[in-house]
C-alpha cells in the first residue's frame, strides 16, 4: 500500500494507516482482491463521493460494479508517450512503467505510464469541469 502524503487519510479495507474514515475515497480497482472489491461495492453503494482508477474494460468483459452508478471522466486510450530524459524506466513482468522520483510532490500523473489503458470513474451525479478533464488528458499525454 502506497499513498502520497497529500491524502487526508489512507487505509486498506478496515485498516486505517492515518486519518479518519470520511471524505472522498480513491480506489485503484485492480489492486483490490475480489473480496475487497465486493466489500468496497457494498460500502460505497450509498456514497457519491468516490473516484475509481482502473484499467479500461474491453467491450466483451463483464460490467464492473462502479460502472453501474458511475461515469467515465477520463481514459488514455490513445498511444502512450515514450519515456523522456529524467524518467526512470522499469521493466518487470513484461510490463513497461515509467515513474518520477517523488511524483506526488509534482502532481504529475505521467509518472505512471503503462502499456495498459486506464480509466477514471466517478459517481454519475459528480460534476467534473471540462478544464479538469482537459488537465487529466494533458498530464497523461492522451
Amino acid at each position: 500500500m502506497s499513498a502520497p502524503p497529500f491524502f487526508q487519510s489512507a487505509g486498506r479495507g478496515d485498516l486505517k494507516f492515518w486519518g479518519k474514515d470520511d471524505g472522498p475515497t480513491c480506489v485503484v480497482w485492480e489492486s483490490l482482491s475480489e473480496s475487497e472489491q465486493e466489500h468496497w461495492s457494498e460500502k460505497m453503494g450509498k456514497s457519491k463521493d468516490w473516484v475509481v482508477l482502473c484499467r479500461s474494460r474491453q467491450q466483451d468483459k463483464e460490467q464492473r460494479p462502479f460502472e453501474v452508478d458511475g461515469k467515465e471522466i477520463f481514459s488514455n486510450r490513445s498511444k502512450q508517450a515514450k519515456p523522456k530524459v529524467g524518467e526512470k524506466t522499469d521493466k518487470k513482468g513484461g510490463k513497461k512503467s515509467v515513474r518520477w522520483k517523488a511524483w506526488w510532490r509534482q502532481g504529475n500523473i505521467k509518472c505512471a505510464v503503462n502499456e495498459e489503458y486506464a480509466s477514471c470513474w466517478v459517481h454519475r451525479d459528480c460534476h467534473v469541469a471540462d478544464e479538469q478533464k482537459a488537465a487529466f488528458k494533458k498530464a497523461a499525454g492522451a
